[in-house]
């Protein structure tokens, strides 16, 4: 619901599968090619070639991914949820943390069966992700009576994009959920920005 369609979708670096050579596991990817896995962290669910996640998998529970375009799906209880869409594009292609927030506002509003100036936006606040500041995006959306509250942050390198979002069933944002979604941040490990510095 949140990435900007099919056709950069099929661009992105999957894991398929994983393989072992001497010992040291190998990540298989979707174009073909593949490399070894983070070394020493074993906690570590690689998400795409520069991006992982780290976290508690007790805590973040891997969930069934809804779509193709998304990456990775997590659960904490029955009203918390993240997820990550992630795209082999990035700053030049002409990727932006602002594009990416209008097209999150975009579907939302497609997706409730309102205009964009109907989706109610709580804020843009400072965020910071593998030590690289960003920001967060908060804003909500009702579908069919049920209501559901988004965080939604960027991180954009040269070549690469994700959106790391949490969401839940409430009717209000609170301090609660952007402190679950602060801590979800600190989860990942992104290393897109190495081209750009």
């Amino acid at each position: 619901m949140l990435t900007l369609g099919g056709a950069s979708g099929s661009l992105a670096q999957a894991i398929v599968g994983v393989a072992f050579v001497d010992g040291k596991r190998v990540d298989l990817y979707d174009n073909g090619t593949w490399d070894f896995s983070e070394q020493g962290d074993l906690t570590c669910q690689k998400i795409a070639a520069k991006l992982s996640f780290c976290g508690n998998p007790l805590k973040w529970k891997p969930a069934r991914v809804p779509n193709a375009e998304v990456s990775a799906a997590f659960s904490m209880d029955d009203r918390n949820y993240g997820m990550v869409v992630y795209e082999a594009v990035g700053a030049k292609e002409g990727m932006s943390p602002a594009l990416l927030q209008s097209v999150a506002l975009e579907y939302a509003a497609e997706a409730a069966g309102v205009s964009v100036s109907h989706i109610p936006v709580y804020g843009i606040e400072p965020s910071e992700v593998s030590g690289h500041a960003t920001e967060t995006l908060y804003y909500g959306a009702s579908f069919e009576g049920m209501n559901i509250i988004y965080a939604n942050t960027p991180i954009v390198g040269d070549h690469d994009t994700a959106q790391l979002i949490t969401y839940t069933l409430a009717e209000q944002i609170d301090d609660a959920f952007k402190a679950r979604h602060m801590a979800f941040l600190d989860d990942f490990k992104a290393n897109f920005w190495e081209d750009s510095e």
